[in-house]
């Protein structure tokens, strides 16, 4: 037994000391020009600290309180003072930022995000490593770690995830967090006698993921329609009542938040035109950018995220999957299994409700690594199972996987930010406004409009628009 823990331990220690040096290479203490997640999110750090988060009504607040109110590049939800809110998103990610920084006593800078990020990429991990390991039905315990490694390893070394874990400390990343925690509480749920206990877990895990990323309403619509035909089994229709309470419950405490920053019409205006230009089911006038349904340029950005998604091992899952269908027989998933589902389909929903910003954002496919990482566990279980030698699969597993681990990792360079001279004007452009007390600028041809929100940032200026 000691032996069969070693095994796991150390790899384990392995793994999650090469995960932390390939994301301590990325750790800076100023964000780049182009990561507009991490400006977001430290405009509103530092404005909450230099005044009273209460004051914001606890509210991803973007004006800075010094320069000139009701003036803002993007007008979202604006107070009757001039304040503009980010309420594209619950608030919980920017509220547990906040906490934890000044808890530690860390300062409000970039490097202090990706520490945080780094953990919830780590303790995901190891969350799904669990999960694989109780969805297992392996007896051999060496096996059966094998199993928990592969989760792992899908998991930590899955290039869009180390990416969005480097430079994207925002709603969508601690929402992944808490699906894999609300998972992990459902599988408990489910095979837990001590019910009390495992209803406040699961209540707690699924009104986290809910107070921070709207993809909580689709973990209820997705847990609704796997277990459709066992509700009346007492203990899964219980559990899901816990569920949608939770989920139910602090959605309408966020509505109630954000209705109080200016009321309820100009919340339902803020929210809707938002979700106007993520959906992208309303036309080229409605949508972020032009990319919409019936546009095909949005269904060739598509492909290519789902191959961000599948470079390196994804690519194994998919093949893995295959040979699965075609070779083994007795593919249909146990009750307990239908976790995994339960993953997938939460992430998917998703994507389906905000199909434009899915297609053209590269980070929205991260959403799918949990399914990722307990599919690679499921799939190598069953297929090893049904091979006459199964010491010679496991051997061509892991040397497969060292191979699709490097490519992803080659992958997750190339998308990794590169310091750019235009870094370097727009920090001496951000000083001149700074010191010029500027609430304009002229939109030169060297420019993009996202430039002004890392101006905005670095001034402390809230900047519009004039174009020239």
């Amino acid at each position: 037994m000691v032996a069969a823990r070693l095994r796991l331990i150390l790899p384990v220690f392995v793994l999650i000391a090469v995960t932390l040096f390939l994301l301590n290479k990325n750790f800076r203490v100023q964000p780049d020009h182009r990561n507009t997640a991490h400006i977001f999110m430290l405009t509103t750090l530092n404005v909450w600290d230099s005044e009273n988060m209460a004051t914001y009504h606890f509210a991803p607040v973007q004006t800075w309180p010094q320069a000139k109110k009701f003036n803002h590049y993007y007008k979202r939800l604006e107070d009757k003072i001039g304040n503009n809110y980010y309420v594209s998103h619950p608030p919980l990610a920017f509220i547990a930022n906040y906490f934890i920084i000044k808890t530690l006593g860390l300062p409000i800078n970039q490097r202090s995000l990706q520490m945080i990020i780094a953990f919830l990429l780590i303790a995901g991990a190891l969350i799904l490593a669990w999960i694989a390991g109780q969805l297992s039905s392996e007896s051999n315990l060496r096996f059966k770690n094998h199993i928990m490694l592969a989760a792992m390893v899908m998991y930590l070394l899955n290039p869009v995830n180390l990416f969005a874990h480097s430079y994207h400390n925002f709603s969508e990343i601690w929402g992944q967090f808490f699906l894999i925690l609300s998972l992990a509480a459902w599988l408990l749920y489910l095979k837990s006698d001590r019910v009390i206990a495992s209803r406040i877990f699961l209540f707690i895990a699924t009104a986290l993921l809910a107070s921070t990323d709207w993809m909580g309403i689709t973990f209820l619509a997705a847990i609704v329609l796997i277990y459709w035909k066992r509700l009346k089994i007492p203990h899964i229709r219980r559990g899901i009542l816990v569920a949608a309470s939770a989920i139910v419950g602090t959605n309408a405490l966020v509505v109630v938040q954000y209705v109080s920053i200016a009321g309820f019409d100009a919340f339902v205006r803020a929210i809707g035109i938002r979700f106007l230009e993520r959906s992208g089911y309303f036309g080229n006038q409605y949508t972020d950018m032009g990319y919409h349904i019936l546009n095909p340029d949005t269904w060739l950005l598509l492909l290519q995220q789902i191959h961000n998604l599948l470079v390196g091992p994804g690519y194994l899952v998919l093949t893995m999957f295959a040979v699965a269908i075609f070779f083994i027989h007795k593919t249909k998933l146990p009750n307990e299994s239908k976790v995994l589902v339960l993953a997938f389909f939460t992430a998917f929903l998703f994507f389906f409700a905000v199909f434009s910003a899915g297609s053209t954002h590269y980070i929205y496919t991260a959403r799918f690594t949990p399914f990722l990482a307990l599919a690679i566990a499921h799939l190598y279980e069953k297929i090893a199972h049904s091979c006459k030698r199964k010491a010679w699969f496991i051997a061509v597993f892991i040397a497969t996987m060292h191979l699709l681990g490097f490519w992803a990792l080659k992958e997750f360079k190339n998308k990794s930010f590169q310091q750019e001279n235009k870094q370097i004007q727009l920090d001496i452009a951000s000083k001149v406004i700074s010191e010029q007390k500027r609430d304009s600028i002229s939109l030169n041809s060297n420019w993009e409009e996202r430039d002004i929100i890392y101006l905005s940032w670095q001034s402390k200026r809230n900047l519009v628009w004039i174009k020239d």
